[in-house]
């Protein structure tokens, strides 16, 4: 069990960044804002985002057993392991790079 104060960090750390997301989202939502508005935030925020996913996939990466480096090590089949590759998070990442709406069913939102 994490405490009050670790759970309180996490809960921060998660809305700052879906409150960044949110933002980018609605300032290149077209129904909503110029062109010129979401040319500028897509020229300094998409390369962001692609360096914050590829930092990721960089991360989670298979080792020469085909274990993910990223994932933290767990107790699999009776013993004390990583997980194999492709882990959860890269899988998560593929699935929502090739069908961006299907995440929304997994967080209990509607799609855009």
């Amino acid at each position: 069990m994490i405490s009050d104060a670790l759970s309180r960090a996490f809960s921060l750390l998660d809305q700052d960044m879906l409150g960044y997301l949110d933002a980018v989202e609605q300032l290149t939502d077209e129904h909503q804002t110029d062109e010129d508005t979401i040319l500028t935030v897509a020229r300094t925020e998409v390369p962001r985002l692609i360096a914050a996913l590829r930092g990721t996939l960089g991360n989670h990466q298979a080792d020469i057993l085909g274990l993910c480096l990223g994932c933290a090590p767990t107790w699999i089949d009776g013993r004390f392991t990583r997980t194999p590759w492709p882990c959860p998070v890269i899988d998560a990442a593929h699935t929502y790079l090739k069908d961006p709406d299907s995440i929304y069913p997994d967080l209990g939102q509607r799609s855009r």
